[in-house]
């Protein structure tokens, strides 16, 4: 078997969990303080940013639940994912929501097809870890976005003392085969702060910010705990590609 078929099928496993847990991620939105934190900092930093209306790429939407929070502000939203079962899942919320600024189509990361300079925004949450080329995809991200667009990415943070504790936690029997612990499984990589943005700069991007946040526990006090650069496990970057 070759690395690259290798890699394929690492991601094809990624999304096929993904898909499988469609319905339970459309709900941790509504039960954990973490993820509706999340969810307000991706709608929140984008109506600061670059306020409606505007055309905004969501990749790996999962069920849907960034898109929509911000089609309902106003913007027009493509949400994109690999996996059949989110998209059926955020059609059926689009359509019982009544958005029609909103739409979704099946588009694998290995397959990214985004016209050049056609949006005003890419919002991806926690997608990049799970792809094989990623350098590949942040520049897909890159030439969708019109000058002077934004991105807002999260990845997980490695200088988080919370996460390399929740990965060694994870090798535990027990705290493996906990319902949604499997996500870890598939996770290649974390990243680094400052090599990251750098990677972002040669890119074209700046004015950047930076936001830690999620915390596996504590609810709301996690939150505050999160904001904390070796505390939060993931890490939201803002930043605007140059004008060309």
């Amino acid at each position: 078997m070759t690395r690259q078929v290798a890699k394929d099928k690492e991601e094809a496993s990624a999304v096929e969990y993904f898909g499988e847990q469609a319905d339970r991620w459309q709900g941790l939105y509504a039960l954990k303080p973490a993820f509706r934190d999340r969810l307000d900092l991706f709608v929140g930093s984008l109506l600061r940013l670059a306020p409606p209306p505007g055309r905004v790429l969501d990749f790996g939407c999962g069920p849907g639940v960034v898109s929509l929070a911000l089609a309902a502000q106003g913007y027009e939203v493509l949400g994109v994912d690999g996996s059949q079962r989110m998209i059926a899942q955020a059609e059926t919320q689009r359509a019982r929501r009544g958005l029609t600024n909103a739409g979704f189509r099946l588009m694998p990361a290995e397959a990214f097809d985004v016209p050049e300079a056609s949006v005003d925004a890419v919002v991806s949450s926690s997608v990049l870890q799970y792809v094989a080329d990623d350098a590949r995809l942040l520049a897909g991200f890159t030439s969708a976005l019109k000058p002077g667009g934004w991105l807002l990415i999260s990845v997980p943070h490695a200088g988080s003392v919370v996460g390399w504790l929740e990965a060694g936690l994870h090798r535990l029997p027990a705290v493996r085969r906990r319902e949604g612990r499997g996500f870890l499984d598939h996770s290649r990589r974390l990243y680094a702060k400052r090599p990251f943005l750098a990677a972002l700069e040669r890119l074209g991007f700046g004015d950047f910010e930076c936001t830690h946040f999620e915390v596996p526990v504590l609810g709301r006090w996690g939150i505050r705990l999160s904001r904390l650069s070796r505390v939060g496990v993931m890490l939201l970057v803002a930043g605007r590609k140059r004008p060309s």
